[in-house]
């Protein structure tokens, strides 16, 4: 009796069983796609009857939801933390962004990948929370170019647009990013540094020391 009274014990296998839920969809939503996932597959995946599982879950788009969430929401307050720190020079905050999203994506490939192709396939306030997400991501971003811009460090003339590249440039890797390749997501997120701080544009005025890639995408300046 007292199992049930603190209600431990009934609440583990559902936390548990709940969870099991979430990586089914999440996994027959990356393999198939949103749209053509059933509540059928889900249930088959984890062994329920399709109406045992909205025991668990109200709907598929609230799983969906739940992707997304899971894929936003720990990046966003690590990005938060880093925007905050205004010790930092924006090059360095940007620097750590990178960091951290490139990080992201590639511990959570599955649901960043989901997050990206199936964005618009929320509805009503669910999708309103999320683009909530992603605006939010975005103008913090943002507001780091821009004041990287404004303290001389940057010479962007469109901000918007660079903030963009940045963002797409870190999204992309879930195409080809692969556990166990020849970088690791924080020599990747280094590079990308180094191509954005450091540009592409030679004139031909000025030589860098020569530098091979594995000490340029290594350093931690």
């Amino acid at each position: 009796m007292a199992r049930e009274r603190n209600g431990l014990a009934s609440d583990r296998p559902s936390r548990r069983r709940d969870e099991e839920v979430y990586a089914a969809a999440l996994r027959l939503f990356t393999e198939k796609g949103y749209h053509a996932t059933s509540m059928q597959d889900i249930a088959a995946a984890v062994g329920l009857y399709k109406g045992s599982l909205y025991h668990y879950i109200g709907g598929k788009d609230e799983l969906l939801a739940r992707v997304f969430e899971r894929g936003m929401g720990s990046l966003l307050d690590e990005v938060e933390a880093i925007v905050a720190d205004t010790s930092l020079a924006a090059s360095r905050q940007l620097r750590l962004i990178l960091r951290a999203h490139v990080a992201a994506v590639a511990d959570n490939r599955e649901a960043l990948t989901v997050y990206l192709h199936e964005f618009r396939a929320l509805a009503g306030e669910a999708l309103g929370s999320v683009r909530e997400q992603r605006e939010r991501y975005r103008s913090m971003v943002e507001s780091v170019v821009e004041r990287g811009v404004r303290s001389g460090e940057f010479g962007t003339t469109d901000v918007a647009i660079a903030t963009l590249g940045v963002l797409g440039m870190c999204n992309w890797i879930v195409q080809w990013y692969q556990p166990g390749g020849r970088l690791d997501p924080r020599q990747i997120a280094d590079h990308f540094a180094e191509l954005l701080l450091r540009g592409l544009y030679f004139d031909g005025s000025t030589r860098s020391p020569t530098v091979s890639p594995k000490e340029r995408i290594s350093s931690d300046e």
